[in-house]
C-alpha cells in the first residue's frame, strides 16, 4: 500500500490563508441569498467551490441563469496513491425539486456534463452524473451525495457521500454559523474505499468553509463562494 507523504497535508494546510484573503476580499461584494451550499443559487448568481484533500482536488465554477439551472465547469484531479486522473467537464446543474417550510427545507439536485480525461498521457472523452439530497433546519444538517465519473475507455470513478451534521447554537440568516458535521465517503476506485471525516463548517451569508482531518489523519479544506 502506498504511504501517504506528510508534505501532502503541509501542502493542503499552507493553503489555508487562500481561503482566509478570499474571505475578506469577497466580503465587501457579497449579497445575502438563501440558497448557499447548493449547484443552483439565485438569478444571475456566480459560484466558485474548491475543494481539496489528499485524494481529490477538484473546483467547480457555476453561472445560475435562473433559480433553478445553472450552468457550471469542473476540473477534478484524482490522485490514487501516485496514479493521477485529470477531468475538464462543462456540466448542467438542475434543482428537481424543493420544499420549502418555516424552520426547514429539502432539496433535490442533478449533475450532467461530457468533457475530457487525462491520464497516464492519454487524453479520452469522459462524462460526469450526480445527485444530491439535502434537509436542513436551523439545527440539523444532512447530505446524500451520489456521482459517477465515467471515461470513455470504460474506466470509472463512484463517489458516494453522506453527511450528518448539528448546529451547537441557533443562529438567525445573517448571522454566523457554525456546524460539527460527520462525513462517510465510499469510493470503491480508489485506493481507500471508506472514508470517515469529522469536520467544522463556517459560514456567513454567502461565503462557506469547512476543515476536517480524517480518522486516518488526512486533512480537507473546502469553500463555496456565492456572489
Amino acid at each position: 500500500m502506498p504511504v501517504r507523504h506528510n508534505s501532502e497535508n503541509l501542502r493542503l494546510i499552507l493553503f489555508a490563508p487562500f481561503f482566509a484573503g478570499v474571505l475578506f476580499a469577497v466580503h465587501s461584494i457579497l449579497f445575502p441569498a438563501p440558497a448557499l451550499a447548493h449547484p443552483v443559487s439565485f438569478k444571475d448568481g456566480i459560484g466558485i467551490m474548491p475543494n481539496f484533500s489528499q485524494e481529490r482536488q477538484d473546483i467547480e465554477v457555476n453561472y445560475s441563469y435562473s433559480a433553478q439551472a445553472a450552468a457550471g465547469f469542473s476540473a477534478i484531479r484524482l490522485d490514487d496513491g501516485g496514479t493521477r486522473a485529470n477531468f475538464f467537464i462543462p456540466h448542467f446543474n438542475y434543482r428537481l425539486y424543493r420544499n420549502n417550510q418555516t424552520e426547514s427545507q429539502t432539496n433535490v439536485y442533478i449533475l450532467a456534463g461530457l468533457g475530457l480525461k487525462r491520464e497516464d498521457g492519454q487524453t479520452d472523452g469522459a462524462g460526469l452524473l450526480s445527485a444530491q439530497f439535502d434537509y436542513e433546519t436551523r439545527r440539523i444538517y444532512t447530505l446524500l451525495l451520489a456521482e459517477q465519473l465515467q471515461g470513455f475507455d470504460a474506466n470509472s470513478f463512484t463517489r458516494v457521500r453522506t453527511r450528518a451534521g448539528v448546529a451547537p447554537y441557533l443562529a438567525d440568516f445573517h448571522d454566523f454559523h457554525t456546524w460539527i458535521i460527520a462525513q462517510v465517503e465510499y469510493t470503491p476506485a480508489m485506493q481507500h474505499e471508506y472514508t470517515i471525516t469529522p469536520m467544522l463548517r463556517f459560514f456567513y451569508q454567502n461565503y462557506l468553509v469547512e476543515v476536517g482531518v480524517s480518522t486516518r489523519g488526512d486533512f480537507s479544506l473546502s469553500g463555496i463562494f456565492h456572489f
